[in-house]
């Protein structure tokens, strides 16, 4: 097997794909979107498979191997990789550079893997790689590999069953993102281990008469904090093998500490229900399809947004909603949160690296079906898209002025032909190009009317000329 391979040098000589071969030990690992290392002349770089192909276009002899596989599974998906050829062409820019765009910056930057044990229960058998993990407290892939040879296959097994897992530690998180976790034995054995805890060792059967009600990990501190001890009697039960504590990644979530509170979807006027209907019987047809929603401020865009989601959500789909960065406020937060929950991922530049980085991969794991955020949001790593959300679609922040150029209208439409999904962009003032486009490729959808009859602001047309040849400086 061979993969045809994006190396990461942003030359024009490079904008190519380079065959390698996929050595055996590593061909479970090896998929489409995959970051592989691979030698390049007398060193080694980072690349994107793009191809996996039995007729390489080189001589056999000649193609150099894979030497690593960078992660667990791939970063970026089929759909993804295809964009990044799209992207090339459109917008002339090299390959690599469509593809990074595509990853938050902790991606970029460099990062440790570490294995730790994952969802063990009482009938798991042990293996030798899982308990060399567990003693070791934890373990890299390569020290993993090293000490069991020709064990590529295993892990890769045990890996994707979640009997390990690997994490990565980004280099800028620092250690308050790590937090120490008690981890119970089985209850059958800590009630076999509780009537030899000594008497006078009141604290550390208290601890495990804890414990063995509740036998799931619990954080350090906390249980300290409960049972009003101290870290130092919980080591010493740990040093006695009647529990673990080990160093796990903490998420990062950006409003942890925020209170959201739920609400239900709102009655919807006439026009909104009008508008509403429209884009729903495009969605429920499947059928890629682009609208402008020319709505008045005040008018209820963001209601209709939301309940548009809600029918996505309902078919198993998920949605992307681009929102200009200044706009992206705690309240525009607070209404998707409050309405969706957990099942919404932010995006957007006053996160932290870390925190960019967890709200992406949450996208990635499957555990977000909605994602909201700037222009960059428009890669959000879905696979099953239903629907694309362009708010403000006039501002001039969708256009990205660094390489690669491109314009975050073009992804979402281009990305909804691949998905079969819908665009949605709405705007009180839109864009010319978008106001004037043929109705084949744009639909126009209007609210004239503010919500509750609210009356629009009075507007005067003033006659410029006529003020400067009276003299008049009022205005």
């Amino acid at each position: 097997m061979f993969a045809r391979i994006v190396v990461d040098i942003p030359a024009k000589a490079t904008d190519r794909l380079f065959d390698y071969e996929i050595p055996l030990s590593w061909e479970s690992w090896v998929e489409i979107g995959s970051r592989v290392v691979v030698p390049f002349g007398p060193r080694k770089v980072l690349g994107f498979v793009v191809e996996i192909t039995d007729d390489p276009e080189l001589d056999r002899n000649r193609i150099k191997p894979i030497v690593e596989v960078m992660d667990t599974s791939p970063l970026l998906t089929e759909e993804l990789i295809q964009l990044s050829e799209w992207m090339r062409r459109t917008y002339l820019c090299n390959r690599i550079a469509a593809l990074q765009s595509m990853l938050p910056t902790a991606l970029k930057a460099k990062y440790k893997r570490t294995l730790i044990v994952g969802d063990l229960d009482q009938k798991t058998e042990i293996d030798p790689v899982v308990s060399f993990v567990m003693q070791t407290d934890g373990a890299s892939r390569e020290r993993v590999l090293e000490q069991f040879p020709g064990s590529e296959k295993l892990l890769k097994y045990l890996l994707t069953a979640g009997l390990l897992k690997e994490i990565h530690q980004v280099k800028s998180q620092g250690s308050k993102m790590k937090r120490l976790t008690v981890f119970p034995l089985p209850p059958a054995e800590t009630e076999r281990i509780l009537p030899q805890i000594p008497a006078q060792a009141k604290r550390q059967k208290e601890v495990l008469s804890f414990l063995h009600q509740h036998p799931t990990p619990i954080p350090l501190a906390e249980l300290t904090k409960q049972l009003g001890t101290t870290s130092a009697t919980i080591k010493a039960i740990a040093s006695k093998g009647w529990l673990r504590v080990e160093s796990v990644e903490q998420a990062r979530d950006p409003y942890a500490d925020r209170n959201f509170q739920k609400t239900t979807p709102l009655s919807l006027t006439p026009q909104q229900k009008n508008v509403f209907q429209q884009v729903r019987n495009a969605l429920t047809e499947k059928q890629s399809s682009v609208f402008l929603l020319h709505g008045v401020t005040g008018s209820g865009k963001t209601e209709v947004y939301l309940q548009w989601i809600e029918e996505v959500l309902k078919q198993g789909k998920e949605s992307i909603v681009l929102v200009p960065e200044i706009s992206l406020t705690p309240q525009m937060v607070e209404r998707f949160k409050g309405r969706f929950g957990d099942l919404v991922a932010v995006m957007h530049s006053r996160l932290s690296m870390g925190e960019r980085y967890d709200e992406w991969r949450k996208i990635k794991e499957k555990h977000a079906k909605v994602a909201i955020g700037a222009r960059s949001a428009v890669f959000a790593p879905f696979t099953s898209i239903g629907l694309f959300i362009i708010d403000e679609e006039h501002e001039a922040s969708y256009k990205q002025e660094d390489q690669p150029k491109y314009f975050a209208h073009d992804i979402a439409v281009a990305r909804a032909r691949y998905h079969r999904a819908v665009v949605v962009m709405g705007s009180a003032t839109p864009s010319l190009e978008r106001y004037f486009a043929p109705s084949e490729s744009v639909q126009r959808l209007q609210m004239k009317d503010r919500v509750a009859g609210r009356p629009l602001p009075k507007v005067d047309i003033v006659d410029m000329r006529e003020e400067l040849k009276t003299g008049n400086r009022s205005m």
